[in-house]
């Protein structure tokens, strides 16, 4: 018989750019499928130019291994993370018992000529039917956008039913 040990962290698909691994989201855990399938905002949390702490909610995807989000290019988030990409994201759900999804990463910043291509996804999962009516009125006005890559570097799950904070174990 195998024995399995529980991991806190995921296992890798990625590397940094030193080489190191990085932890993959698992995709047959329900609570990680839940948050991320879902309509839930993230949470992104950064440091801000004057060094202060920043948070965000903010829509995304989650696509190969990296959450996706776009943004404005006067963003006050594109100038930060460009010069610091430590972040935090935190998902979570809205009803009891709450479910949520806790991670560290780095993000990077990407122009992108007109919208991004990932970008009416992204609205299309947070809209549902009002967004085609939404991204019809900014196709024309959108000249450039900024793509967010979030790569994780640790993650945990949270779900209060088997999976509790440390301080109430």
């Amino acid at each position: 018989m195998v024995r399995r040990r529980r991991r806190r962290f995921g296992r890798s698909a990625h590397r940094s750019s030193k080489g190191t691994r990085l932890p993959e989201l698992p995709h047959d855990d329900p609570v990680i499928e839940k948050l991320l399938q879902g309509a839930y905002l993230a949470r992104l949390a950064y440091i801000g130019l004057d060094g202060r702490p920043r948070v965000v909610p903010i829509w995304y995807a989650y696509m190969d291994g990296e959450f996706i989000m776009v943004t404005g290019p006067k963003a006050e988030k594109v100038p930060a993370l460009e010069k610091n990409g430590a972040v935090a994201i935190t998902i979570d759900s809205d009803k009891p018992p709450y479910s949520v999804l806790l991670v560290n990463g780095d993000a990077t910043v990407e122009m992108t000529e007109g919208m991004a291509a990932e970008y009416p996804d992204i609205v299309q999962r947070y809209l549902a039917g009002a967004a085609e009516a939404y991204l019809a009125g900014m196709r024309d006005r959108i000249r450039e956008q900024r793509r967010i890559r979030v790569v994780p570097r640790s993650w945990r799950v949270l779900d209060f039913v088997k999976r509790f904070p440390k301080s109430l174990r």
